[in-house]
């Protein structure tokens, strides 16, 4: 890797989540030198904490029906073209889902029919599948926990569905290997300034190698989500140009929903709506939706939690406790600000600003259209003549890494090794295409140990991951490689120890530094799953 302390960058992107990572890609696909600084670990933010959904938004055009409002409606149109593209150039870590709204009385089912029919309307030749109907008795059968009483039937449509904490890996991988310099753990603690305050680069703290250094760069990019404010501050910028809103989610068995497609809960009785949807052989539950203040590690609320289970007990026949809860945690929604009283209320359009000295500022928006924010951006930039113009923007039709071999030719080639099925599974739905570079590692020494019986990771690919993926600590692997922390709280605990023992043989750390990571890595499991 480059040595950063020599160069001089055209781009410097602050922010390693969806939309810095998807700007970083772009900026380099188009011929720009970047270099990309995340404080924590990538994704670490709301990035990795999202609903796991590639969607239009049904409940935006909900409201852009109801209120003749244009804004929310091309909002949909935009994020349905966006979805299209999203599934195609990541599709070994998304696909497609099948979500079902069930109706308790005609209306709700006539209302519901009509909105889906021209959610699919609007979608047009991106449309991933018919809406279908379904009534009582099937839909009993094929959703055996949903409440019987009074229900009519159940709508579906097609939305898509994927890993979001892989999907930034993807796109931090397909940047690096077009020249990108991407480092994590580096906080931007100052900005550099010309004699005419104009911005001329960053100065950032590495919080591994305990330095700091100076980089000089055209143009710096705040892209920080729900920190995009605080940066402004450090440049002197008073407005605030955030809402922030807390989701949180909850993971119980798969066993709740017991089945592989989703259920929309459309009328909660604060007039929301919350999913609950398959995710890593789990149940997925969320979101809320509630005005916060800037925390760098949000915490979920019991409060949060309470709400959560009562709107999804009163869909379901066998209900939830907090007992059943098996992981849990908080993201933090970066919304542009609004005057609107509730942040459900605020669409998820993004916005663009330049301070005084030139700093830029991305704001809002959400994971579908992470690849058009980062487009916006890259054209804002030649237009106002902040950087040259060099090349169009590629990513409409760019194959991210990881996903540029189909799922059944990599089946076939995964069976020549010795791994379970649940192995083979696992390695594809993470790595995509990338497994078989851990495969080729692990067949080096004939190593083909798992991490835990329990579990179908392979101990290689902590090496896989140090060397290719970026991980510096334990809690990068255990959340944000392989996901264990989102879905078991109690055995990502477990198995803090043996993913230290392995880290510390690959990267040489000594009794001391392992048992500080030890304690850090648990430490924040407890707190914040």
């Amino acid at each position: 890797m480059l040595n950063s302390r020599d160069e001089n960058y055209d781009i410097v992107v602050i922010g390693g989540g969806a939309v810095g990572s998807g700007i970083c890609l772009d900026a380099t696909l188009r011929g720009y030198k970047v270099l990309l600084l995340e404080k924590n670990d990538f994704g670490s933010g709301a990035s990795s904490k999202s609903s796991k959904l590639v969607h239009g938004g049904v409940r935006y055009l909900e409201k852009a029906i109801k209120e003749f409002d244009k804004s929310q409606y091309n909002l949909v149109k935009e994020a349905l073209k966006e979805r299209a593209i999203f599934l195609k150039n990541s599709s070994n870590i998304s696909k497609k889902l099948k979500i079902n709204i069930p109706c308790y009385s005609y209306f709700s089912l006539i209302k519901n029919y009509i909105g889906l029919f021209i959610y699919k309307l609007i979608s047009s030749k991106n449309s991933l599948g018919n809406n279908t109907f379904l009534n009582k008795v099937i839909s009993s059968y094929y959703f055996s926990n949903l409440r019987k009483k009074s229900l009519k039937a159940c709508i579906s449509f097609y939305d898509g569905t994927f890993l979001d904490f892989r999907m930034i890996i993807s796109l931090l991988q397909s940047a690096f290997e077009n020249g990108a310099i991407v480092k994590n753990y580096c906080e931007v603690r100052n900005f550099l300034y010309d004699e005419n305050h104009n911005i001329s680069g960053v100065k950032y703290f590495d919080k591994v190698k305990n330095k700091e250094f100076e980089i000089k760069s055209k143009v710096v990019i705040n892209a920080t989500g729900a920190n995009v404010d605080n940066m402004r501050f450090l440049d002197n910028e008073i407005e605030k140009v955030l809402t922030l809103s807390s989701g949180i989610h909850i993971v119980v068995s798969k066993d709740f929903l017991s089945s592989n497609e989703a259920i929309l809960i459309p009328n909660t009785s604060d007039n929301r709506v919350v999913f609950v949807l398959p995710f890593l052989e789990h149940c997925l539950i969320g979101t809320t939706d509630n005005k916060t203040f800037y925390e760098e590690n949000s915490k979920v609320k019991e409060e949060e939690i309470d709400y959560l289970l009562k709107e999804v007990n009163n869909y379901f026949e066998k209900t939830l406790t907090k007992e059943d809860i098996l992981s849990s945690w908080s993201g933090i929604r970066p919304l542009v600000k609004s005057d609107k009283l509730k942040t459900e209320q605020i669409n998820r359009e993004h916005s663009i600003f330049s301070s005084k000295s030139g700093l830029v500022s991305i704001c809002g928006g959400k994971w579908t259209t992470y690849r058009k924010m980062a487009n916006d951006m890259m054209d804002y930039l030649i237009k106002q003549n902040k950087i040259e113009k060099k090349e169009l923007c590629k990513t409409k039709k760019y194959k991210l890494v990881g996903n540029k071999q189909k799922k059944n030719i990599l089946e076939k080639l995964l069976s020549f090794y010795p791994i379970s099925k649940e192995t083979k599974k696992s390695l594809i739905l993470l790595y995509g295409d990338n497994s078989t570079k851990i495969l080729a590692l692990a067949d080096e020494n004939k190593d083909y140990d798992l991490l835990d019986e329990r579990f179908p990771y392979l101990k290689k690919e902590i090496e896989y991951c140090i060397k290719n993926e970026f991980i510096q600590k334990p809690i990068d692997y255990l959340a944000r490689r392989i996901g264990l922390c989102f879905i078991d709280k109690k055995s990502s605990l477990e198995l803090v120890d043996i993913v230290c023992e392995e880290m510390a043989k690959i990267l040489k750390w000594d009794i001391e530094k392992k048992e500080i990571e030890k304690n850090e890595a648990k430490e924040f499991i407890q707190n914040y799953f």
